[in-house]
């Protein structure tokens, strides 16, 4: 039996368009994530001119948005109780998705932070940090801005 990703409990999510079901609540603190994580970048560049920074500080983003993962999984326990996608929350539940999510979003975080690196090595403006967050913006908060032109 294929159950429709409304249906899907944030353990069973198997596809990547099962995001879009998440409440806006949630893209909406992801957004967030990103957008903090770009503007910390442009504002460390300055400071950290080593070769290997750009590396260095993807892993301490990734470790700091994983351990709390890490931490609350210690806790999961076979009566835990999983939500359907479209009843997350951002708080309560983002430690209880299946694995590959936490995967997914590492490397979309990698990507923001080595794209965003990348840009502002070259382009260290606040105009630069304008149009990386409106993009970053649009990208990331996209699933519900086109869920919202869908149900008009």
């Amino acid at each position: 039996m294929r159950l429709h990703a409304t249906e899907k409990k944030l353990n069973e999510m198997n596809r990547l368009a099962d995001m879009g079901h998440f409440p806006a609540a949630v893209n909406a603190g992801a957004t967030f994530n990103v957008l903090m994580t770009i503007t910390l970048t442009w504002l460390i560049i300055p400071h950290a001119p080593q070769p290997y920074a750009p590396v260095a500080w993807l892993a301490l983003v990734l470790a700091l948005n994983l351990l709390p993962v890490l931490i609350l999984r210690l806790r999961l326990h076979p009566d835990t109780v999983y939500r359907t996608l479209g009843e997350m929350d951002f708080i309560r539940d983002q430690h209880k998705f299946s694995d590959w999510v936490y995967v997914a979003a590492s490397a979309n975080m990698a990507f923001w932070v080595l794209c965003s690196w990348a840009i502002f090595s070259v382009a260290h403006t606040p105009a630069a940090l304008t149009v990386m967050l409106i993009v970053a913006f649009l990208a990331t908060f996209s699933p519900v801005i086109l869920r919202k032109r869908v149900q008009r």
